[in-house]
């Protein structure tokens, strides 16, 4: 096992601390000091000093009027934060609680104190630093963007490359045996070759062990779209029993599959796809938010794929095709804290959608769905998961019914 890395944090974070802590806008924050008198900074959310914060948190939602849906904490955090800025805890470095910073995809290059295009920038926009609540005293990530990629686990350049794209399983909840997967991208990797899965992941479909080969430039240019050879090796595949999209869109794909004649058809298909991951993402964001996370790992996540190891004989690089997955039982603890860590980032993917996601996408959430929502949340507070499951199935195919009609 590892050892914890002891991090030293900067003075301007130190310092920060101790003002949050001496503030009257956290008066009553429970568990504030630990028995030796040190500050309590860090909760684990589902302890009971992580749920005795959570409470707090949630009376400052009330006493704002702030509506407790998908994002709350993020928005009493931020509200009643008195500086609207906070050091980063590795390097010091003071950034805006705010949406100013743009992310990866932004090609915005202005000043942040300049007003962008909204039409094209806007929506990615990210704040200095990310929500969490109630696991931080102050409702937010010790350290900032600026220290983010190279502090946060998981988000390391060198393990963003050890296990390659498959974050994008996390971010789409995407089921499918993940770890066999990665593996495999592993391989094509080491073979210069870039594997592009041919149902994509942010259209709903299984992160599996099989993939077209590429070269970088091919799957850059072709993008999260289907094509219309891609839709019949899908349909040849469900066809010889494999599941090629996750169960949570599955209605749409089912409605969608039978009406695909030719490329043009595969890209409307795509765009209705990706407008039907939003919905299920925010919907699966609520259900986080309302503490429902045991059901969503029940029934959504596959930690068990993490305690195998797997081989593929005889690998084509040429064809991406190999003759056999040899498969055994992992027994290294690594394998039982990666299937932890899957969890952990899939639900944290959750909150980071609620922070960066696209604020201009239409969730197509009708009334009778929403009600449907209403209901499923009922019997999720009465832990009859059986009957919850056969709910929320019923609300993906409302779904699937409401964007079949734009096809």
């Amino acid at each position: 096992m590892s050892k914890r890395i002891k991090r030293n944090w900067h003075p301007a974070f130190q310092k920060y601390m101790k003002f949050i802590v001496n503030d009257k806008t956290y008066a009553g924050m429970p568990f504030a000091y630990k028995e030796d008198g040190s500050i309590r900074w860090i909760v684990t959310g589902k302890s009971p000093q992580g749920q005795a914060r959570e409470e707090w948190w949630d009376k400052r939602r009330a006493e704002l009027n702030i509506t407790k849906a998908a994002g709350w904490k993020a928005a009493v955090a931020r509200t009643i934060h008195p500086l609207g800025e906070k050091p980063c805890q590795i390097c010091g470095k003071i950034m805006k609680l705010q949406y100013l910073y743009p992310n990866k995809t932004c090609t915005y290059k202005k000043n942040v104190n300049q007003e962008c295009d909204e039409k094209d920038c806007c929506s990615r926009l990210g704040p200095g630093a990310m929500s969490d609540c109630p696991d931080r005293f102050d409702g937010f990530h010790t350290y900032n963007r600026c220290c983010r990629s190279k502090e946060d686990t998981g988000r390391h350049k060198e393990n963003l490359a050890r296990y390659g794209e498959d974050r994008r399983a996390y971010t789409f909840w995407a089921e499918g045996d993940w770890k066999a997967a990665s593996w495999l991208m592993q391989v094509f990797k080491k073979h210069n070759r870039s594997a592009d899965h041919i149902g994509p992941l942010s259209l709903g479909f299984c992160h599996r062990p099989k993939f077209e080969p590429m070269t970088k430039s091919e799957n850059s240019a072709k993008g999260n779209r289907l094509t219309y050879e891609n839709v019949i090796t899908l349909l040849k595949d469900e066809k010889n029993g494999e599941q090629v999209i996750s169960s949570h869109s599955r209605s749409l794909w089912d409605k969608l599959k039978v009406r695909i004649k030719n490329d043009a058809d595969a890209k409307k298909a795509s765009s209705l796809l990706r407008k039907n991951m939003h919905t299920i993402l925010t919907i699966f964001s609520i259900l986080a938010e309302k503490n429902h996370v045991d059901f969503l790992i029940k029934y959504f996540l596959h930690p068990e794929h993490a305690l195998y190891q797997h081989a593929f004989k005889n690998f084509d690089p040429k064809t991406g095709s190999f003759e056999i997955i040899e498969t055994k039982k992992a027994i290294r603890t690594e394998h039982t804290r990666n299937a932890e860590r899957y969890i952990k980032k899939s639900l944290e993917a959750l909150e980071d959608y609620r922070e960066v996601s696209n604020r201009n996408v239409l969730f197509n959430i009708t009334p009778t769905i929403n009600n449907d929502l209403q209901k499923l949340l009922e019997i999720l507070e009465t832990k009859n998961y059986v009957s919850a499951y056969t709910q929320i199935q019923r609300i993906f195919e409302s779904i699937a019914q409401e964007y079949i009609k734009e096809y």
